[in-house]
């Protein structure tokens, strides 16, 4: 019977291995490939650059394996972001916002405060014991 350490020994020796697929074998390869990135190479250039070494990858397999984990990740850390400013504070109500808290309209009421010229609004207003009895007045 195989006891834990001998379990984590097959893992150890499974994680140094080489990965059997190709996309796994690029995203093994990413943190080098971000860093080659914020350099200022290109993606293509990296592709060539690894082609040259012997890396059995298309550059369109390259591109999108590199595109989803950077997808992937951008997603995650905008979660982590949604998920800390819901712990700081304010109301919210099955991780949305409540109506109280937000006006879906406060921006238009604002650029209609501010707006430059003449404004007709179209209201009338009727003198007081003028009105009828649905509350419009008579003309």
């Amino acid at each position: 019977m195989s006891t834990q350490n001998d379990y984590q020994r097959c893992l150890e020796r499974l994680a140094i291995a080489q990965p059997k697929r190709k996309a796994a074998l690029v995203r093994s390869l990413l943190p080098g490939i971000e860093a080659a990135l914020t350099s200022g190479q290109t993606l293509k250039d990296i592709w060539q650059a690894l082609e040259t070494e012997g890396l059995p990858v298309s550059y369109h397999t390259f591109h999108m394996v590199v595109w989803r984990s950077r997808r992937k990740r951008a997603t995650a850390e905008a979660s982590e972001k949604q998920e800390k400013a819901s712990d700081a504070g304010g109301p919210v109500v099955e991780g949305k916002k409540s109506v109280e808290a937000r006006d879906p309209l406060a921006n238009l009421k604002r650029l209609e405060e501010n707006r430059p010229g003449f404004q007709w609004r179209g209201t009338q207003k009727v003198a007081p014991g003028k009105e009828n009895a649905n509350g419009k007045g008579q003309w």
